[in-house]
C-alpha cells in the first residue's frame, strides 16, 4: 500500500491533506473548513443543513415583528416623556410586552435575524418621540432645552438593551 492511498484530502480544498473527518457525514475536511461543535468537528454542508432546521420564520414575520415592536416602543416612549424615574419600569414593561406580542403574532417561529429586527425597531420607535419633541421645541421656542430628553433617552437605551438581551439566548 503506497503513501498516497492513505493520504486524505479535504473535500472542499482538494490540495490540502488532512486526517480530520466530519463527524456527521464522514467527509474529509481541513481545519479551515471544520467547525467545532460539542460533539466534534462538522463540515460546512452539515453546519448549513443543521442551521436551516432552526430558521423557521416566514417572509412577513420580520416585518410584523418590527411593526409591533416599534408601535409598543413608541407608546412607551411617549409615556416616558411625563414619568421621570418611573421610565425605567415602563421600559422594562414595554420590552417584555413587545417580545410577548411578537412571539404570539409569529407563532414562536425563529430566526437569528429576528433579534436585530426587533431591537432596531425598539430603538427606532423609542427615538421618534424624542425627535418630535426636539423639533417642536425648535419651532415653538427657537431653541432646544436638553434637560427634557434625559428620561426618554434612558427609556430608549433600556428598552433596546432589554429586548436584545432577552432575545440573544
Amino acid at each position: 500500500m503506497s503513501e498516497t492511498e492513505n493520504t486524505l484530502t479535504c473535500t472542499f480544498h482538494p490540495k490540502r491533506e488532512t486526517q480530520l473527518r466530519c463527524n456527521r457525514c464522514e467527509q474529509p475536511i481541513c481545519i479551515k473548513c471544520a467547525t467545532r461543535t460539542p460533539t466534534g468537528y462538522r463540515c460546512p454542508e452539515c453546519i448549513r443543513s443543521q442551521q436551516k432546521i432552526f430558521i423557521t420564520t416566514k417572509w412577513f414575520d420580520q416585518i410584523l415583528a418590527g411593526l409591533i415592536t416599534a408601535f409598543i416602543s413608541y407608546l412607551g416612549s411617549r409615556i416616558s416623556l411625563y414619568l421621570g424615574f418611573y421610565t425605567i419600569f415602563i421600559a422594562l414593561g414595554a420590552g417584555y410586552l413587545a417580545i410577548l406580542l411578537v412571539k404570539k403574532a409569529i407563532n414562536n417561529r425563529r430566526s437569528p435575524m429576528l433579534k436585530y429586527v426587533i431591537s432596531g425597531s425598539a430603538l427606532l420607535g423609542s427615538i421618534l418621540p424624542i425627535v418630535f419633541s426636539i423639533i417642536r421645541e425648535f419651532l415653538v421656542y427657537g431653541f432646544f432645552f436638553a434637560g427634557g430628553i434625559f428620561w426618554p433617552l434612558a427609556y430608549a437605551v433600556i428598552v433596546t438593551a432589554y429586548v436584545y438581551y432577552q432575545l440573544k439566548s
